[in-house]
């Protein structure tokens, strides 16, 4: 009877994010994100991305019964490159639990990856969370390793600690929003931001402005000193749902360059002054290892208390000689 049931599910490839966004608000217990469609867009509808890369499973009287997103990109570990794939967004309605599609659904997207040629898995979860199990039980049925590589947690700053300690002067002559004309000067930034990280995607330039400027919920500030962009600071705009409904800021991207620290907190204390003026409840930011956030803990931030776990994977065979078992940093989009 159950197989009976479970074969009553079809593939959707690239469902409605309008659908996908009411199966996950649906879904998620808080604290979690607000999943409207543009948050999903933010990552799904990056230009070097695939949606066919994201797939559901609909029930027979035509729900979307659960939804996982491969986002596809180029990583590059110890010096090597790699294609890859972010898996995120991993959602099962609770009226199909009993079907086992967390199982299925994972494996669907396994195979679809490795038929398509890609080399790597990245994916990050919540430690303790059922998630980890049902990846390691999808692996484990396809004989691949999959290994914790590094245990991370975001930097918090509430915003009435940060504004308190915010410089009271601000550099507004040299902080000024991301424009299309910088797209080569901030590429190169944020590629030799990747560099100094083990583990890091490459940063496609097609990706640059969309990512910086053109894609939802993001603001984008530059650093400029003597006629050059010497640092990016890439925000994103998310409204959290916990007892209530508030925006939140996530600091996304970081690169600081060759800054000394006095223009590192001339830039960070001016860009977060605006950035509280709009309201938000708090700035996040991963501590991946990759940035120097001395700044952000002078400003208050302190460790969350959710502890999540970096997944790395190879999706067939002698792609890597040995799976690490821990990096020391890593340069990704955390979603």
């Amino acid at each position: 009877m159950n197989i009976q049931a479970i074969e009553l599910f079809s593939e959707v490839v690239n469902p409605d994010l309008g659908e996908v966004s009411a199966l996950m608000r649906a879904t998620w217990s808080p604290p979690c994100w607000v999943y409207e469609p543009d948050l999903l867009a933010m990552h799904i509808h990056r230009p070097s991305a695939d949606p066919a890369m994201a797939v559901g499973l609909r029930a027979g009287g035509g729900d979307l019964a659960a939804y996982l997103a491969f986002v596809p990109l180029t990583l590059r570990l110890d010096g090597k490159t790699y294609s890859a794939v972010f898996a995120s967004f991993f959602t099962v309605s609770g009226r199909y639990r009993r079907h086992r599609l967390s199982d299925r659904q994972q494996g669907l997207m396994l195979d679809r990856a490795k038929s398509r040629g890609y080399d790597l898995y990245v994916a990050v979860t919540v430690a303790g969370t059922p998630a980890n199990q049902t990846v390691a039980r999808a692996f484990a049925a396809r004989d691949l390793p999959v290994q914790s590589v590094r245990n991370f947690r975001y930097l918090a700053g509430s915003s009435a600690i940060v504004g308190s300690r915010l410089m009271r002067t601000e550099g507004l002559l040299r902080v000024r929003p991301y424009e299309p004309k910088d797209e080569a000067a901030a590429h190169a930034l944020l590629t030799k931001a990747g560099l100094s990280a083990t583990l890091a995607k490459v940063v496609e330039r097609m990706d640059v402005d969309f990512v910086l400027r053109t894609r939802p919920r993001v603001r984008t500030y530059v650093y400029e000193d003597g006629g050059r962009v010497q640092g990016i600071l890439n925000i994103a705009i998310l409204s959290v749902r916990s007892s209530h409904v508030a925006p939140n800021a996530y600091v996304e991207h970081i690169a600081f360059g060759a800054m000394e620290a006095a223009a590192r907190e001339e830039f960070v204390d001016t860009v977060l002054r605006q950035v509280l003026a709009l309201g938000v409840e708090a700035v996040m930011i991963p501590d991946t290892g990759y940035a120097d956030l001395a700044v952000f803990r002078r400003l208050g931030f302190r460790a969350a208390p959710r502890k999540l776990r970096l997944l790395l994977a190879p999706l067939r065979g002698g792609i890597l000689q040995a799976l690490p078992q821990e990096i020391d940093s890593f340069y990704l989009d955390v979603f």
